[in-house]
């Protein structure tokens, strides 16, 4: 029996048919059992594959929200001692003024305050913010000023998270990272939102 015949009676294919059309532009071959496509032609999803990945982005996002909402609940605990309130907090950490209050309650510092309303004057506020961790040796990966005046949700978040490993943790409040997550569930968090955490870095 030739080598050719072997592949068409074991193997259900002749390879040099196979490599023919991939040389033709025509069909390539996936494997015996599966049917041939046609150059270009890309692979069809799993629905398994569809319904993990749509399930994987509704984690994501509702795992977002639920950090969103717990490190609104610790920042306004602190901007509570000078009479502020934040409602959204990619929206309302912009001009940098809630930013800057923020780290003076938790810093015992006065910083200085840029008080217009146009973009250069709130990116002067969040890069005096971001200048005075950096100044406390808060190490910040890749957020810049412009991030957190755009309010870009992932970035603002790394910010807050930031601050409370520091303040929370860091400074002398020998807590644990799994003890940091029992405080902020106190914060009036329901039940079905601890599960949540468990993809955190603690």
């Amino acid at each position: 029996m030739s080598t050719q015949s072997y592949y068409k009676e074991r193997l259900g294919f002749d390879p040099q048919e196979a490599m023919q059309d991939g040389v033709n532009g025509g069909s390539y071959y996936d494997g015996p059992h599966q049917p041939k496509r046609h150059r270009g032609e890309p692979h069809q999803k799993d629905s398994h594959d569809q319904v993990y990945e749509e399930n994987l982005t509704k984690f994501k996002d509702e795992r977002d929200a639920i950090q969103k909402k717990t490190f609104t609940k610790w920042v306004n605990k602190h901007l509570k001692k000078v009479n502020r309130h934040v409602n959204d907090l990619f929206e309302d950490l912009r001009d940098g003024l809630n930013l800057i209050s923020l780290l003076e309650v938790l810093s015992g510092e006065h910083l200085p305050r840029e008080r217009g309303r146009m973009r250069f004057h709130m990116l002067q506020n969040v890069q005096m913010a971001l200048d005075f961790l950096r100044y406390k040796k808060i190490k910040l990966v890749n957020i810049r000023a412009e991030d957190i005046v755009d309010g870009n949700p992932k970035l603002t978040l790394g910010l807050i998270w930031t601050i409370i490993l520091h303040f929370q943790i860091a400074a002398g409040k020998n807590e644990s990272g799994q003890q940091l997550v029992y405080y902020i569930i106190e914060m009036n968090m329901s039940f079905s939102d601890q599960r949540y955490f468990s993809s955190w870095n603690l």
